[in-house]
Order: C-alpha cells, then structure tokens, then sequence
C-alpha cells in the first residue's frame, strides 16, 4: 500500500479492499483531525511507521516505535535467503539460530513464526529495543530466548552452537550520517553507527562467529551499498567457505552468506 492508503486504513480501521469499496464514506471530525495529525508529523520528516506505530514485515504485524530500526524490505531478502538455504541443507526442525543486533525482533520473531519447531536466541545491546522486541514476539505468540549482549558476551561459556547466525548489524559509516535522509534522523543511532567506515559490527561478528557455529552453520548478513566485497574478503581471511553475494530489488550487493570456516588438517 502507498502512505496514503496505509494512513486511511489505519484512521477507518479496515483493510484496502474495504477502503476502495466504500470509497464514498467521508471522515467524521475525530478522524478528519487524526489524519492532519498524522500529515502534519509526517510533513515534519517523521517516518510513517513510528507515526502508525505499526509496519509490516515478512507478511507479519509488528509494532515499531523509536526504540529500534524500523524493519525494510531489504531485510527481508537476508531473512528469505538464509531461509532458503537452510531448508536446502537439512531438516529444520530442532535447528538452533541466533539473531545478532536484534532491533524490533522481526528477524528472530518471522523465523520462529516460519520455523515453529526452531529454537531462537535473539541478543541486542538496547534495552529498549529488547524489550520493544519482546512485545512483537507475544504479539505473534512465539517463543524467543531474548539475551542483553554485546554481540556474543552473552552467550560465552554456555558451550551453545548455532545452525545459522543471522544479522542485519548496524553498519553506516559516521562520514555518512549528513547525507543521509531526513527521516533517518528519528531512528536511534545506535543501530546506526557502526564506526569510521561501517564495518566495526561485522569485524566483531566474523571475528568470533566460528566458535558459535555448528560443524554446517551458516552466517548471513545485510550489508549496506558497497559493503558486500570487504564483508566477503573478511570472510575468506577467516577461512570461511561458499562466501556468496546477494543482490537486492535495486541490484545492490545486500545480503552476504558463508558457511563454517574450513578446518585445517591434523
């Protein structure tokens, strides 16, 4: 839906086919003064889903407010491909994932939504965002294991392996934030940045990844435009192996996968 039906569907209460099929209906005061309301944030450079305070991801609701990213439709192409490629390699019930950098949750919360037989960890260093994160998991009635970590501190000495470690990590460069849009500006930056050159997070987690993937593990991230190549160059000085490029709608470079570093010999 365009922004225009999105905020007439939300003021009505009903869906697009309702919105077209009654488009005579006029709006009564109360919703005539929510929709300038809405306009008038909107105007102001405020993202729609924080004025809305709902988006929708992976074909599922989530609520969506300051405390984190709000959730895009590139992400959802690193969710369908470490999907695909998981479903491709093995049964996936019983698999364990880990979602680094969580956000709103809705990598973690469509995952458990897709894989019910699954188990989910889901780290963030927000408390907020962990918690806005939690109420998207009960609003979709899965079960996530929610954890306050720095990348990996969490999970060190729980001797746990994971299937696929999945992240969309923040990763602009601080050079970057002038040029970006306006509407970026209401998102927090701690989700944002991620060093001189946007490649801190991805240091972190490649850095470390080996000792939380199983023998098969996958490791899948966003990446953010011209990211992709040093992502992957990091990857192969790792010795990870099957290091692949995926591009998004606009043929960017945005997802990058690999899986468990080759052992050496003896």
């Amino acid at each position: 839906m365009n922004e225009a039906e999105l905020v007439l569907t939300h003021v009505l209460n009903c869906n697009r086919l309702s919105l077209y099929l009654n488009k005579d209906t006029r709006l009564d005061k109360e919703k005539s003064i929510r929709v300038s309301e809405i306009l008038k944030r909107r105007m102001a450079g405020e993202p729609l889903q924080y004025i809305l305070g709902l988006t929708e991801f992976m074909g599922f609701e989530f609520k969506i407010d300051k405390r984190a990213l709000i959730p895009r439709p590139e992400t959802e192409i690193l969710v369908s491909c470490a999907l695909e490629k998981l479903k491709l390699n093995s049964d996936t019930a019983g698999l364990k994932i880990l979602d680094l950098c969580t956000g709103s949750g809705c990598i973690a919360v469509s995952l458990a939504k897709i894989l019910p037989q699954a188990f989910i960890w889901a780290t963030d260093i927000s408390v907020p965002a962990l918690e806005l994160a939690k109420e998207n998991a009960d609003l979709q009635n899965v079960k996530i294991n929610f954890l306050y970590s720095d990348i990996f501190t969490a999970l060190e000495g729980k001797n746990v392996k994971f299937d696929l470690i999945i992240s969309n990590p923040p990763y602009i460069a601080l050079g970057e934030f002038d040029s970006l849009a306006r509407e970026i500006s209401f998102e927090p930056a701690l989700a944002l940045e991620a060093g001189i050159d946007g490649l801190d997070f991805y240091r972190k987690i490649i850095n470390q990844a080996a000792v939380y993937l199983s023998g098969n593990g996958l490791l899948a991230f966003e990446v953010g435009a011209n990211q992709a190549d040093r992502v992957c160059a990091m990857l192969n000085e790792q010795n990870f192996s099957a290091v692949e490029i995926i591009k998004d709608y606009n043929n960017i470079k945005r997802v990058v996968t690999a899986k468990q570093r080759i052992l050496a010999n003896g």
